[in-house]
């Protein structure tokens, strides 16, 4: 019974769940943004909120746990390189199990919101896994290839994710609107995708990784980052969204400080300073996200703590 209890436990973290809060935050602020709420009037915005409607947020974030699991099968020479405890990787879940639990979440993302009526989730979460598929496997492999690497996540989390709560609030996406909106989001998430590679550069330089910190370097792949960061903050300006404007004006600091000392401590806080932002603003603005993103947290943290001996996730930057 232990055993059994166990595996199932293992299987539930093989989805990376604490990477799931991400997407149920861009599509917090797709929701938001369509919806029109300000921050200037927070409790009348909180009234209005459709929680029921938010509950189709978690079942599009499946898909992208799907491509989680398609992205560890196809790394697991690239994850035993790096840091951390890669589950399929090191064996903790077998490639058999990994790809029947990718089977049955794919079918629930795709076929449940068929069911009632949100064919919109639906077309979403196939272009997810589509997404995820041409990102994780050879031939296209985008995860490996420059540009590719971070526009595809930038794709998922600031078009795909921002559209599912978009559509959510009853929005479309074939207007002029829907891309003014989701373009700092897409820019913004550009930057951190970039960053958050930056670190992993050993081992996919290693392992023929060829992601664009790799053929670039850290630091011209930084410039890159930052110049994405500037983009949103202009456009976000301009377009008076000012979550992304909170963003990228508490990024801004930590991506210059990597200019004058590209250490690790600069390199970790870019894109985990940045990424806690958008968390903390998505919390702000639904109020659920907060007790649900600590949940989450809290049980990756004592799942990796006592099942495996190891500490993750840390926010903490590492030193140099």
């Amino acid at each position: 019974m232990k055993a059994k209890f166990l595996f199932l436990i293992d299987l539930f973290f093989v989805i990376r769940p604490l990477l799931l809060v991400p997407v149920w935050g861009f599509a917090v602020f797709g929701y938001w943004r369509f919806k029109g709420f300000t921050l200037t009037d927070l409790p009348r915005a909180w009234s209005l909120i459709q929680y029921q409607e938010l509950l189709w947020v978690v079942v599009f974030s499946l898909s992208v746990a799907v491509v989680y699991i398609l992205n560890q099968i196809a790394d697991i020479d690239v994850d035993r390189e790096n840091s951390g405890k890669p589950l399929i990787a090191s064996g903790v879940v077998s490639l058999k199990s990994a790809i029947a639990v990718s089977v049955l979440l794919s079918t629930v993302s795709i076929f449940l919101p068929l069911m009632f009526s949100r064919p919109v989730i639906s077309v979403l979460s196939v272009l997810t896994i589509i997404i995820g598929t041409v990102y994780s496997f050879k031939p296209f492999y985008f995860s490996g290839r420059p540009f590719f690497d971070f526009l595809s996540n930038a794709t998922g989390y600031g078009v795909i994710a921002f559209g599912a709560g978009w559509s959510i609030a009853g929005g479309d996406f074939f207007c002029l609107e829907f891309v003014r909106a989701s373009l700092p989001y897409f820019l913004l998430m550009s930057a951190g995708s970039i960053s958050s590679t930056m670190p992993d550069r050993p081992g996919d330089l290693a392992s023929g990784k060829n992601t664009t910190a790799v053929v670039f370097g850290n630091f011209r792949a930084h410039l890159l980052a930052l110049l994405f960061l500037l983009g949103s903050g202009i456009i976000a300006i301009i377009t008076s969204d000012i979550i992304v404007i909170l963003c990228f004006a508490g990024s801004l600091p930590f991506y210059t400080g990597y200019i004058f000392k590209p250490n690790q401590f600069w390199t970790e806080s870019t894109y985990k300073v940045g990424g806690a932002l958008c968390m903390v603003c998505a919390g702000i603005l639904v109020p659920v996200m907060i007790p649900a993103a600590m949940v989450v947290f809290f049980l990756t943290w004592l799942y990796f703590r006592i099942r495996h001996g190891v500490s993750y996730p840390s926010l903490v930057p590492g030193d140099s």
